[in-house]
This record gives structure tokens, sequence and C-alpha cells, in this order.
């Protein structure tokens, strides 16, 4: 199923301490590939080699944590593929499972719940999940291509998220600069909340708990995705911080407010707070602008 997935450009992520995990109550991963009645040495070597040097290893792209408190079927499931998986859906980014059999497993769609830490809100998702070949490649081969250019982010993300207001050029500053998966993926979540937040507010601008729920979550705390530019970048910055308006000629937007993605330290930048009536505008995505 790894050799499918290369087929059609795409990966099968593991973790990075998949040789640790018990496959029964006595047995690790490691201990069974030691048994060389289970494999031959060609095949022990290649899957210590995928699973302890070359991965590639989800949790170096995890989009959740341990705040996320994420369950399927009774069983705790944060921190682990199913988890990582069922809050990536949650915020738009497809993803789905390769599991083994015989295997606890053997089913599909698996359905999980998200509640954050400060939300009552509980989210249920369904999580596609293949253990045969042959339905594997059925998906591989019906999927839509992997984004592989900052070209193509750009044309999915304007597809996406209809409820942003992408100013022309605002992806531009991204061209020239390496492509990178993970940066990719978090530019794509990133703009999945804020078109989650304008959904869950009303025309008074009034929150809904699930919309007060994202805005605590990731526009406050040191750990919030989103936060405003500091008074002396406001300063030393502000024709950069300042864009043409899009609708209004002879207007200019202040986009201090900027999401942040910690690889290749790109930023994001929109205008906020939004006021009734008014559309949430992406005015720049790109390397960090207040950088000294």
């Amino acid at each position: 199923m790894r050799k499918l997935a290369g087929k059609y450009d795409r990966k099968i992520y593991c973790h990075r301490y998949t040789t640790y995990r018990y496959i029964n109550q006595s047995t690790s991963v490691y201990q069974a590939l030691q048994n060389r009645g289970n494999f031959t040495i060609d095949e022990k070597r290649s899957l210590l080699s995928w699973f302890t040097k070359h991965g590639p290893y989800w949790e170096d792209i995890a989009e959740h944590g341990s705040d996320n408190y994420v369950e399927a079927h009774g069983d705790l499931v944060t921190c682990t593929a199913l988890g990582e998986a069922s809050y990536c859906i949650k915020l738009g980014i497809d993803r789905r499972l390769v599991s083994l059999t015989p295997s606890e497993w053997s089913y599909s769609p698996i359905s999980a719940t998200i509640s954050p830490c400060d939300s009552l809100v509980e989210h249920p998702v369904k999580v596609q999940n293949y253990w045969e070949p042959t339905t594997l490649e059925t998906a591989l081969r019906d999927a839509e291509p992997p984004i592989e250019s900052w070209e193509q982010l750009e044309k999915v993300c304007r597809s996406k998220f209809p409820l942003l207001r992408f100013m022309d050029g605002c992806f531009d500053p991204l061209k020239g600069k390496p492509f990178a998966f993970s940066a990719m993926n978090s530019v794509i979540s990133r703009l999945e909340v804020l078109n989650q937040l304008i959904e869950a507010t009303d025309s008074t601008g009034r929150r809904t708990a699930e919309g007060h729920g994202l805005y605590q979550k990731h526009f406050t705390g040191d750990e919030g995705w989103f936060s405003d530019s500091s008074d002396s970048e406001k300063r030393e910055f502000k024709n950069k911080l300042t864009f043409p308006h899009p609708d209004k000629p002879n207007s200019t937007l202040c986009c201090t407010w900027h999401g942040k993605v910690s690889t290749q330290l790109l930023r994001i930048h929109f205008n906020w707070p939004v006021s009734p009536g008014e559309s949430l505008y992406i005015v720049y995505i790109g390397e960090k602008i207040t950088k000294r």
C-alpha cells in the first residue's frame, strides 16, 4: 500500500515511534520485526528504514495537540493518527487512514468526535480508512491531484473558501520561494479558520458558540494562530502594512492582524476586526513583513 501511494505521488505517514507500539499485550512492532518467521531480511530492513529513518512522520506536520480531546467509540485517540486525521478534516484538510488487517480497524468510515478544551461544541467527523490495496488504489486514482505549487494553492484556496475575499496578487509574495508541503497545509488550515469564523458570525457581528470558541482558541493566548502587530511594528512598518482597498478607490486597508505560519516564517495579513456587512480581505500571503 505504501508503494501504491508513491505510484500516485502520495505518501503514507507513520509515527516516529511506530516500532515501539504494541501489536498485542506482549509484542511490540520492533519485536515482531525481529522474528525471522514473520519477515524476510529485506522486508525487515525496508520496514525499519521506513519507521525509524525516512518516514515521513505525521507528528512533524501535526495540526492538533494534546489540548484537543478526540474520541472514537469511547476511546481517547488524541495524539494518534486517527486524532490527527480527524482534526485535519475538521479544518477542511483531506486526510485518510491506512490500517493493518487483521485488526480492530478493518472498517470505514471511522467516526470520531472532537471536543476542544475551550468549547462545549463537539465536532463529529468521519475518516475514510483503507486496509486493502484494491480499495486504496481506487481511492488514490479518484482523488484530486495533490497540491504541488504555490500557484495550485492559490487556485484551491480561492475555490475552497468562498467567504473570504482574496485581493488580486495576495499570493504573489510566495512566488520564488521553495514550495513547502507543511507550509501549504498551515496556510490552508488558517484560512479555513477565518472562513469558519465568518460563517459563524451573523449580520450584526454576533458570533455563534462555535464562532466564539474559534476566536478564543485562535485569536487569544500565546499559542493562537492569529495576532496583531506590536505598536513598534505598526509605526516602523506602517506603509508595508497598508494596502489598497479592493472595492473602494482611493481608500486603503490597514492590515496589521496576521496569521502565523512557522514554516518559512510566512504571514497571512487581513483586515480585522471585521465590521458588520464588511468583507474579510486576504491582502498578503508571504514572508514576514515586519522582519527586522
